[in-house]
């Protein structure tokens, strides 16, 4: 197996590559041929980012097949996973989520840590959220990883980050709908020999979705893919398949490893991950938080031309676009600001194509700064406080 520590770094890069797919394309996403079923009523709203907390994710309701099937009804059938990602294409909605958690012992002290992830997605309309927190990758519990959430609603998007506790409008990208998961379920198990997987010959109702189950061991391990000095003595896997789709709807890998290599996060100790696809096809209500919403149009005391299209906003700094020229948006904030209470820099500047500006209220500055390229002008607004 790889590296756990690897594996970690391996699972955030995932997740930051997903989140930066998010915020830097603008291609419209490909729709399926097929109208997926609609959903008619909203949920409650997830987009709140949650405190960060090592806590257990709620488990998934799991309707056991009927006891003659469970009790050893199964059959040798190599688990195919092409469609673990295309099988979402002709879905309307649905959760994903991914907990990472490690436990053991390294230099005779315990170490533990954890990584969560979360995401939901409305095709009509378009809407996604994703959520990651996580702690203990130096292999301490009070070391902490952070959270970081993403919304887009439509052609709006927005960006939290934990360590700051505020939330950033910024540039909205495509919403694909079947590439949005942080990674394929099957690199979960890239570590199993898929070939020799045993399937239940009744499908079960997990998470609503009636699936096949399939099961591995460490007797279906590749010991091939185990490092110098590492060694795993149990290794359990689960994976539910839709019956229709052919898509991954829950997977569990529990495993105990050993690792000589003094870089890993444990010496011995046990890893477990969870992947489960939720509310598949069920209503979904994403909404920017209000914070982010009412930071979106900026301080009361500080204007934005009328059809300002915002690119970015935080507490700090505001970028938008206008459809005025540098000398009617000069103008705009040469007027705005002292009536919003501002007082001018004498060292204000007017020229052809932009403006340098600056305003002074109390312990705080404002700088505009305007600028015209290819027929099109835009403000960036800048606070600072003394």
């Amino acid at each position: 197996m790889k590296q756990l520590r690897m594996i970690v770094l391996a699972l955030l890069i995932l997740a930051m590559a997903t989140l930066a797919c998010s915020l830097g394309s603008t291609e419209p996403a490909s729709q399926s041929e097929e109208s997926p079923p609609q959903a008619t009523e909203a949920s409650a709203s997830e987009t709140e980012a949650p405190p960060v907390a090592a806590t257990e994710a709620p488990e998934p309701e799991v309707t056991e097949a009927p006891a003659e099937s469970a009790a050893g009804d199964l059959e040798e059938a190599e688990l195919d996973l092409n469609s673990s990602i295309s099988g979402l294409e002709n879905l309307n909605s649905y959760r994903v989520s991914f907990r990472f958690d490690w436990n053991g012992d390294k230099g005779g002290q315990p170490v533990s840590g954890y990584m969560q992830m979360r995401s939901a997605f409305v095709r009509e309309p378009p809407a996604q959220e994703l959520y990651f927190e996580g702690q203990g990758m130096e292999g301490e519990e009070d070391q902490g990883l952070g959270s970081v959430s993403f919304v887009q609603v439509g052609d709006t998007a927005w960006f939290h980050e934990g360590e700051s506790g505020a939330w950033m409008q910024v540039p909205a990208g495509s919403l694909d709908f079947a590439e949005g998961l942080f990674f394929k379920p099957e690199d979960l198990l890239e570590d199993f020999d898929v070939s020799k997987g045993r399937r239940s010959l009744i499908p079960q109702q997990v998470n609503g979705v009636q699936s096949y189950k399939y099961t591995f061991d460490e007797n279906d391990f590749n010991l091939s893919d185990l490092a110098a000095g590492e060694e795993v003595t149990r290794a359990q896997g689960e994976i539910y398949v839709a019956v229709d789709g052919g898509y991954v709807v829950r997977l569990v890998v529990d495993a105990d490893f050993s690792y000589t290599n003094p870089d890993e996060l444990f010496e011995e100790g046990n890893i477990k991950m969870t992947f489960d696809i939720s509310d598949v096809n069920q209503p979904i209500d994403i909404q920017p938080p209000a914070e982010a919403e009412a930071q979106a149009g900026g301080r009361d005391d500080i204007p934005m031309l009328p059809d300002a299209q915002v690119e970015f906003a935080s507490a700090e700094l505001i970028s938008y676009l206008t459809g005025s020229n540098s000398e009617e948006a000069a103008e705009f904030y040469e007027g705005e600001m002292p009536a919003n209470g501002w007082t001018a820099d004498e060292g204000n500047m007017t020229f052809e194509g932009g403006a340098f500006l600056n305003y002074t209220k109390g312990d705080e500055s404002v700088s505009v700064i305007i600028s015209t390229d290819e027929n099109q002008t835009s403000v960036l607004i800048s606070v600072s406080q003394e």
